[in-house]
């Protein structure tokens, strides 16, 4: 049960990933209908408009991506999500319900301000998961982006425009709903001061009582890690500390001594 909330956090949180994918992919099921005289779209896309289809979200990442270290200590590992998703859902708002070649762009460089999602939701879920499935949880991020980007594929071939553009539209928004029920990082919650909200959510990630051992000995690791001065460093720790300890600096003879 411990591990079962966790799973299940964990794939609420990629799941915005596989939605970025989806995203990602759209351009190469829909470049080819809005250049050709039949487009669903107010006139054909030009060349260059086709070029900007696929590198405007590749522009405006570039704007976004620097900040997200701000987003994420500032806002909290969920509510940068949270925010991000909720731009993604407008962006698809513009695609479904507008079909000017001016809209269809717009969207494109707005879906690109939330490619930073990625980078946002492995420390969502490398702080929410005990260490023994951090990694194998962490890895998922970039596996349901991968698995949204086959699934645009499919749907680009098996669904029309309009009903593609719904589907994906109800993904996002299902993404947003979902993360809503989640708890922030218990880490950022500590930094911020909030001992109790974070003794609740490790509580809610450990399926456990707030009152339990568990959580008391998780919380006790959060101070050490947040505060080293409070001491009472686990063995684990004091090695880890050690190792991080400045070497002497060595003379090129003691360097040649020690090494040959």
């Amino acid at each position: 049960m411990t591990i079962l909330f966790q799973v299940i956090s964990t794939g609420i949180a990629s799941y915005i990933c596989m939605s970025i994918g989806v995203m990602f992919a759209w351009p190469s099921s829909t470049l080819q209908l809005f250049s050709s005289a039949n487009t669903t779209l107010n006139r054909p896309m030009t060349e260059t408009e086709g070029a900007l289809l696929g590198s405007l979200s590749s522009i405006s990442a570039l704007i976004s991506i620097p900040f997200v270290s701000f987003f994420v200590d500032t806002l909290g590992r969920k509510y940068c999500c949270m925010l991000f998703a909720v731009i993604q859902t407008i962006s698809w708002v513009i695609i479904t319900v507008c079909y000017k070649v001016e809209a269809i762009l717009a969207a494109s460089f707005l879906f690109g301000i939330c490619r930073c999602i990625p980078l946002v939701v492995p420390i969502y879920i490398s702080e929410i998961c005990q260490a023994s499935i951090r990694g194998a949880m962490t890895s998922s991020a970039i596996i349901f982006q991968s698995i949204g980007m086959l699934v645009s594929y499919l749907m680009g071939g098996y669904l029309s425009y309009d009903v593609m553009n719904y589907a994906c539209l109800s993904m996002t928004v299902l993404g947003v709903v979902l993360i809503s029920f989640l708890k922030e990082s218990p880490i950022h919650l500590m930094r911020k001061g909030h001992e109790n909200e974070a003794k609740r959510a490790i509580a809610f990630y450990r399926g456990t009582s707030i009152n339990s051992n568990l959580v008391e000995e998780e919380l006790k690791t959060l101070r050490r890690a947040l505060n080293p001065d409070l001491g009472g460093a686990t063995p684990e720790e004091e090695k880890l500390n050690s190792d991080l300890k400045e070497n002497p600096k060595l003379s090129w003879w003691q360097y040649l001594s020690k090494y040959t």
